[in-house]
Parts: C-alpha cells; sequence; structure tokens
C-alpha cells in the first residue's frame, strides 16, 4: 500500500477527490489553517480557534455521505456574517470534544478509514495571523491578499509560532509521495512550511515531493506567474519538487471567469520542461479556473502507482 500526503488550501480538495478512490492509497490530507477572512476569519476571532474552512473542505471531499455534506456546504445567516454551516458544525465539535473532536468528525462523515484530515497544527486555539511582506509594505492576515490588486510578495511568516502536530509529522515522515497544492501560494500552501518542524520533515521524509500549480494566477498573489515561479517560490523556502504537475490548456473563458471572480486572472503558463515535468489538459470543463478531479487523478495515478 502507498501513502500519499496532500498539504495545501481549499483548492487542495479536488487532489483528495481525486486520489480517494485510488485501490491501495492510504491518504492524509492536511489543509492550511491560517485563515483570516469570511467565515473562518469571523469564527477564529471571536473563538480563538484554528481557521476552519479549509479543514471543512478537506473533510467534506473525503466523506462518503453526500447528503451530510451537502447539507454542510451551505451558508446561514448569523450575526453580521454569513457563516457556513460545516464551519459552525466543526466549532460545536471542539467545544463538545476537545481535542479528540476530529475522531468523533469522521465518524459522524463516513470518512474511509483509508483516509486521514488533520490540521497540521495541534494547537485548536492557535490564533496567530500571517504576516505578509509586500510592495506595498506589510500587511496583516491571510484575507490582506484577498484583495484585487497587484502585489509582489517578498516574503510571509507566522505571527506567533506553532510547532506541527506529532500527528501531521508522522504522517509526512511515513509517506512515499508528498503532494502541494492546488492552491493559494502565499496564504494557502507555503504557510504550511512556516510551522516550526513542517520543513524539517519533509526534508527529513524519504517521500517523493509533487507540486500541483494552479490554473489560473490569483491577482494580489501571483499575477503574471508561470510553472516556475511557483518552482522558485517553494524553493526560496527550502521545499524543492521531485515532479512538477502543470495544465497546458489555456482556453478563451479566462475574461469571463475574471468578469464573474475578480481575484483572477490569467491561465498559469507553463514554461518548464524536462522528465520531471507532467503536461496535461487538467481543465474543469465547468468551472474552468480550477482542476478536474478525474483528469487529476489519472495524472497522479501514473506516477504514484507506476511502482
Amino acid at each position: 500500500m502507498k501513502t500519499v500526503t496532500i498539504l495545501g488550501g481549499a483548492g487542495a480538495r479536488n487532489t483528495l477527490l481525486a486520489l480517494k478512490n485510488l485501490k491501495n492509497l492510504k491518504i492524509y490530507s492536511i489543509p492550511s489553517v491560517f485563515d483570516s477572512g469570511g467565515s473562518s476569519g469571523d469564527i477564529r476571532r471571536t473563538f480563538k480557534v484554528y481557521a476552519l474552512g479549509d479543514l471543512r473542505e478537506h473533510l467534506l471531499a473525503a466523506s462518503e455521505d453526500r447528503n451530510i455534506a451537502s447539507a454542510l456546504s451551505i451558508r446561514i445567516k448569523a450575526g453580521d456574517e454569513n457563516h457556513n454551516l460545516g464551519n459552525i458544525f466543526l466549532l460545536n465539535m471542539i467545544k463538545k470534544y476537545g481535542k479528540n473532536y476530529l475522531d468523533v468528525v469522521h465518524k459522524l462523515l463516513a470518512v474511509p478509514s483509508h483516509i486521514r484530515v488533520m490540521p497540521i497544527v495541534s494547537d485548536v486555539n492557535y490564533s496567530g495571523n500571517l504576516i505578509v511582506y509586500s510592495d506595498s509594505g506589510k500587511l496583516v492576515g491571510e484575507d490582506s491578499l484577498d484583495i484585487n490588486k497587484k502585489l509582489k510578495v517578498n516574503n510571509v511568516k507566522l505571527e506567533d509560532e506553532v510547532q506541527i502536530s506529532e500527528e501531521a509529522k508522522k504522517a509526512i515522515l511515513s509517506s512515499d509521495y508528498v503532494v502541494f497544492g492546488p492552491g493559494d501560494l502565499y496564504s494557502s500552501m507555503i504557510p504550511n512550511l512556516l510551522v516550526g518542524g513542517a520543513r524539517e520533515a519533509l526534508n527529513e521524509s524519504n517521500s517523493k515531493k509533487i507540486l500541483i500549480t494552479n490554473i489560473m494566477n490569483k491577482v494580489s498573489e501571483t499575477s503574471g506567474f508561470k510553472t516556475s515561479d511557483f518552482v522558485k517560490a517553494f524553493d526560496r523556502f527550502g521545499l524543492s519538487f521531485d515532479k512538477v504537475i502543470a495544465n497546458n490548456r489555456y482556453p478563451s473563458e479566462a475574461k469571463r471567469v475574471k468578469a464573474k471572480y475578480g481575484y483572477l486572472y490569467g491561465f498559469v503558463k507553463n514554461d518548464l520542461d524536462g522528465e520531471n515535468v507532467i503536461e496535461r489538459d487538467l481543465l474543469n470543463e465547468k468551472t474552468p479556473y480550477e482542476h478536474d478531479p478525474a483528469k487529476l487523478r489519472d495524472t497522479l495515478r501514473g506516477i504514484i502507482m507506476s511502482k
């Protein structure tokens, strides 16, 4: 049996969806917990817990009960914020069951036994912000990057130090493959490398490292980025990859997507070649700003199941 660890934000749920039904595969899914905007951010500030949004996305992607997953995806009005019901559900599980709440959640959501979703930190009360150093100065909070403005991000760090959980560390060390992405570069993927002990565990692990680059760029984080720019960004934070998976289909829908989602602009063009770079049509026909899990599954299966 092969073991795969997935790291990333909400976008990485498509990687989980791609892998969840492959046979003889143990999957650890480790979402980012540093979101400070929207429902997650409001709950985080009010109740002093880590961000729940990306964790919810991964848990619902892993769930075998699609009715429950669908119900927990709806949004409800609470106070001044439209909260995702799944976030409120997870908050209540934390309040009721404490540090062991995820064991209960996995059972309630019918997450299959070969999948384990976990945050990268064990401190459920961690609420430190992401600090962004950009050409516009110092920005506080992951949501400071959720703007429709081009920024040059020079560096990011966590406001308060926090250590990798033993569970996440063991998952990384035991994995045959570690897959990053897709997801926002500086607000979802790289923050996992800022956790104390995470980078060391990744470099100590004998796993093959795979990067899935995004379909489209985010205006405020990666405007104009090509595949090589994503690789260079990770290299600056001490992580290199054995394989890079890049989309090579750039349809005319880009302007339509930009009109609907103002924070997205331009497809990520691949400018790398070589045996460690895999180019495929990975575009989702219905939502052309993200990956098609079925196409991604076929590509990942060719790598993971090849030996």
